[in-house]
């Protein structure tokens, strides 16, 4: 078999429904083709597909739970560090402080950096599966 009868066999395994008036495609043949050897997690949801390699198989259960909670664990991040107006404005001397720190060690410590949300997220399911 050649690469074109292999194309030709996978072409005549797509099926159509009827949604309305128009025929849309229903199924996938090469949806699994680049999957690699392993276990995956697969979520189906309206509109998306998420395939996850699951290398630990007796723990699918509480990867699919905490994936599922992943938007939550954002939400809950997101409201936990809002920023939020600073209580005590800097004294001159605090001022100072920092602009003596910023012409010590560079303008690159001027700003301040936070992992994303998403990252954060995905710690704590990261550390829910060890």
């Amino acid at each position: 078999m050649n690469a074109e009868t292999r194309v030709y066999d996978k072409m005549n395994q797509i099926r159509y429904k009827k949604v309305g008036r128009k025929y849309v495609q229903d199924t996938d043949p090469w949806a699994y083709e680049g999957l690699r050897e392993g276990w995956w997690l697969v979520k189906v949801a309206p509109g998306s597909t998420s395939i996850r390699q699951q290398v630990y198989p007796y723990k699918a259960e509480i990867t699919a739970a905490a994936r599922e909670k992943e938007d939550q664990l954002v939400d809950i991040i997101r409201t936990a560090s809002e920023a939020r107006p600073s209580q005590n404005p800097l004294t001159p001397e605090a001022l100072a402080d920092w602009q003596a720190f910023i012409a010590k060690h560079g303008k690159e410590f001027n700003t301040l950096e936070y992992p994303s949300l998403q990252e954060n997220a995905e710690k704590i399911i990261e550390a829910l599966l060890k």
